[in-house]
C-alpha cells in the first residue's frame, strides 16, 4: 500500500471537521485529510506542510510525497511543500529553518464547491525561541481544489529568507522540461548541467540551482501533462533533483525516487522578506494543470 493510501486509511484520533475534511493522526503527526469532489489532499500540522494534492481526473498527485517520508516529531517530511523559514539552506540551524519542524495551528477552514480553504498560524513561542529570538506571526493561506495555491504571510520586525520547497510529481525526470525560469542563475554544484536553451532546465544529472531573475510564470512539461506555476512576489526560483547517488544516500528517499519528482521552489532568497509589526508581507504561488 502506498504511503498516501496509508494516510487516507488512518482512523487514528479521527475528528470530523466538515463534510470533506477530517483530522487524523499518522505516525507522530496530526494531519488534516481532505477528500473533496475536486481533489484529494492532506496537510500535516507540523510545518503547515501540504503533503500531497491530486485534483480529480489526474491519475497521480501533482504534489509528490516520498514513499519513505518520516512522520516523526521535529523531523522534516520529504516531499509535499515544506516551508523553509526564516532562513533558506545552511544559513542557520536547523537547515532550511524551523518552521517546517514545529506545530502550527489550524485557525480557519472553509468548504465550498470550488474546494477547501485553510488558514494555519504560527507565532513565536518557547519552542521557536530555541531557534530564533525574534517575535513573529506567520500565516499560511492554502487552497486546494482543481487548482492549488499557497500564500505565506509574515508580520514582525525582521528580515527572512524563505522558500515554498515544492515537490512536483512527474512520470520520468529525463523527459521533463522546466521553462520560463529566467536567464540568470547561481550554480550550487561543482559539475554544472548547462541549459541547452536559456531559461530552460532539463535533467541528466543532479541539479541544484537558484534562478535570480525569474519569470512570473513557470511551466513544468512532462510526458503526460503540463504544470503551470504562477509565482507571486517572489525573487528567486530554485530547481533541484538529487539524481542517482544522492537519492541512494538519502534515508527518506527510495533509490529510484529521483525519477518521479522535480523541485521547483518559489523563493525569497536574494531579496529577503522584510517584515514589520504594522502590516503583513506575503509571497506565494498558484499551481494548475494546463493542457
Amino acid at each position: 500500500m502506498s504511503i498516501i493510501k496509508k494516510i487516507q486509511a488512518s482512523k487514528n484520533n479521527e475528528i470530523t471537521i466538515s463534510n470533506s475534511v477530517k483530522q487524523i493522526s499518522y505516525g507522530e503527526h496530526n494531519i488534516i485529510l481532505i477528500n473533496h469532489p475536486t481533489c484529494q489532499a492532506a496537510v500535516s500540522l507540523q510545518g503547515a506542510h501540504l503533503l500531497y494534492w491530486q485534483p480529480s481526473g489526474e491519475k497521480t498527485p501533482i504534489i509528490w510525497l516520498s514513499e519513505e517520508a518520516l512522520f516523526k516529531k521535529q523531523t522534516p517530511i520529504r516531499g509535499g511543500i515544506p516551508i523553509c523559514w526564516p532562513w533558506f539552506g545552511k544559513n542557520g540551524d536547523p537547515m532550511h529553518g524551523f518552521a517546517r519542524i514545529v506545530d502550527w495551528q489550524l485557525v480557519s477552514h472553509k468548504e465550498t464547491a470550488d474546494g477547501i480553504d485553510l488558514v494555519l498560524h504560527l507565532q513565536s513561542n518557547e519552542q521557536t525561541k530555541k531557534y530564533w529570538s525574534k517575535e513573529f506571526n506567520l500565516e499560511l493561506s492554502l487552497h486546494v481544489g482543481k487548482t492549488c495555491s499557497a500564500e505565506l504571510s509574515s508580520q514582525g520586525d525582521f528580515e527572512a529568507t524563505t522558500a515554498l520547497h515544492s515537490y512536483f510529481g512527474v512520470t520520468d525526470i529525463t523527459s521533463v522540461v522546466v521553462s520560463d525560469l529566467g536567464q540568470e542563475y547561481i550554480e550550487r554544484l561543482a559539475k554544472e548541467n548547462r541549459p541547452k536553451v536559456d531559461g530552460q532546465m532539463t535533467f541528466n544529472q543532479e541539479v541544484d540551482r537558484i534562478y535570480t531573475q525569474p519569470e512570473n510564470i513557470t511551466l513544468i512539461k512532462d510526458a503526460n501533462r503540463t504544470i503551470k506555476l504562477t509565482h507571486i512576489n517572489h525573487s528567486d526560483i530554485v530547481t533541484w533533483n538529487p539524481w542517482i547517488e544522492k537519492a541512494k544516500a538519502t534515508q527518506d528517499l527510495a533509490d529510484d525516487s529521483y525519477h518521479h519528482f522535480v523541485c521547483v521552489e518559489t523563493c525569497r532568497i536574494n531579496k529577503p522578506i522584510k517584515s514589520n509589526s504594522q502590516q503583513k508581507t506575503s509571497y506565494g504561488l498558484k499551481i494548475e494543470i494546463v493542457k
